[in-house]
C-alpha cells in the first residue's frame, strides 16, 4: 500500500457543508477543553480530516486515546475510496457526549491501514470556579 498523506486534522466545535459549493466551514477550532469537575462529558467535538495520495479503497480509523493511561475513548473504523492519487478526501466527524474521566493529555489519531498518519493533542484541563463575593 502506498502511504496516503494527511493534509489536515483539525478539532472544532462545528463543521458546516455549504449548499451549492459543497465546501466545508470549520467553526470554533480549539486544542483543549475545560471543565470544573472530572469526570466530565463534553457535549460536542468535531474533527475534520483531509487526506491525499491514496490508491483505491483504504481502511482507516479515527481514535481518541488518553496519553496518561492509554485508555481508548473511541476507535471509529472506516474506509476511504480514493478517486485517484491526486484526489483529496475530506472527512468530517462529529462526536457527542464524550466522557473524559480525568484531566490530562489526550490524542486524536488518524490511521490508514496499520500506519498512524498523524495526531493532535487535546488538553483536558480542570478550571477552578471563581467564588463570587456575597
Amino acid at each position: 500500500m502506498i502511504k496516503p498523506i494527511l493534509l489536515a486534522l483539525i478539532i472544532c466545535d462545528h463543521i458546516i457543508r455549504e449548499a451549492g459549493s459543497n465546501k466545508y466551514s470549520l467553526i470554533g477550532t480549539f486544542n483543549g477543553i475545560f471543565a470544573s469537575n472530572f469526570p466530565c462529558t463534553h457535549p460536542s467535538l468535531c474533527v475534520y480530516i483531509a487526506i491525499t495520495e491514496g490508491r483505491g479503497r483504504v481502511p482507516c480509523k479515527l481514535r481518541l486515546t488518553s496519553l496518561d493511561d492509554n485508555k481508548v475513548l473511541f476507535d471509529l473504523p472506516g474506509e476511504i475510496d480514493f478517486g485517484g492519487p491526486t484526489s483529496v478526501a475530506e472527512i468530517p466527524f462529529q462526536f457527542n457526549q464524550i466522557r473524559f474521566e480525568h484531566p490530562g493529555i489526550y490524542a486524536i489519531e488518524f490511521w490508514a491501514g496499520k500506519e498512524l498518519l498523524g495526531s493532535r493533542k487535546l488538553n483536558a484541563q480542570k478550571i477552578e470556579q471563581q467564588q463570587r463575593p456575597p
